[in-house]
């Protein structure tokens, strides 16, 4: 009788632990499917990862290649400019003169074209203008001659004012004491006759340098609203790809960085996952 209860203990036992045993492997199953789960999600982790990390070297040269760009652009329009300002010459008068205008400054040569053009008796018609005339080739002639006696005025009041401003030499100082009153009144004489005609050239002088002012200004307003209506549109668009591009990368990398953290918790939680079922 004792032997027949230990025996149905022992099945009871057996029967027991069997469930437990089926237990623990269902238990490992769920924790091996998990497990699996979990490596396929880290695997998609990685693959998101490298694929932002190529995106985001793809903007990197993409950035480099627009800042590329634009500094060509830049370089080109700064050519254009140097262009315009070399041909304008050109444009409005007859190449023939060019030996004329090559002497000139932009602003007298602009100005010439607008004498030209509005002169009060007997202006020059735009389509004449740019032809071959001895009137246009006079009056260009004209302009150079003035232009070029005011350069050597200025050369020569130059020269006058360095020399009185130079230090004298000795021998300059050792004069006979008879000679000052002569010296003063001939430079006195001298002073007097020439003090209007001095001013008159210095307002003459100060006149012609405005006037060339103005003309310079006028000249680089009109060459920015010409790059403006020209490369404007271009550069703003050129820019607003630019800072798309930038947001664009940041936002990638912050998201490359969650990722980063997704992935470590994964590790971290496979990692405890996997030391739990070792005991």
């Amino acid at each position: 009788m004792q032997s027949e209860i230990d025996e149905t203990n022992l099945r009871s036992s057996i029967a027991r632990f069997s469930a437990e045993n089926d237990k623990i492997k269902a238990e490992y199953n769920k924790i091996k499917a998990e497990n699996d789960k979990i490596r396929a999600e880290n695997s998609e982790l990685k693959a998101r990862i490298a694929k932002l990390e190529d995106m985001q070297t793809q903007n990197e040269l993409i950035k480099n290649l627009l800042s590329a760009r634009t500094t060509i652009v830049y370089r080109w329009i700064l050519h254009a400019n140097l262009f315009l300002r070399k041909t304008i010459s050109i444009i409005m008068f007859h190449s023939d003169y060019k030996h004329i205008i090559d002497r000139l400054p932009e602003s007298l040569i602009k100005r010439a074209y607008q004498g030209l053009l509005n002169h009060s008796k007997n202006p020059v018609p735009l389509e004449m203008i740019s032809g071959k005339s001895s009137r246009i080739e006079s009056y260009l002639r004209h302009k150079l001659e003035v232009y070029e006696n005011s350069l050597n005025r200025k050369k020569r009041k130059t020269m006058t004012q360095e020399k009185i401003l130079r230090p004298r030499s000795w021998p300059e100082y050792n004069v006979s004491p008879a000679l000052p009153t002569i010296h003063v009144v001939d430079s006195r004489a001298q002073t007097d006759n020439n003090t209007w005609p001095e001013v008159r050239k210095h307002d003459y002088e100060e006149e012609n340098n405005r006037r060339v002012m103005n003309e310079l200004k006028v000249l680089s307003q009109h060459l920015l609203d010409y790059n403006k209506r020209t490369f404007g549109k271009f550069m703003q668009d050129i820019e607003k790809d630019y800072r798309e591009r930038v947001s664009m990368n940041k936002k990638l990398r912050c998201e490359n960085e969650d990722l980063k953290m997704q992935l470590l918790e994964a590790e971290k939680e496979l990692a405890s996952m996997k030391s739990n079922s070792s005991h």
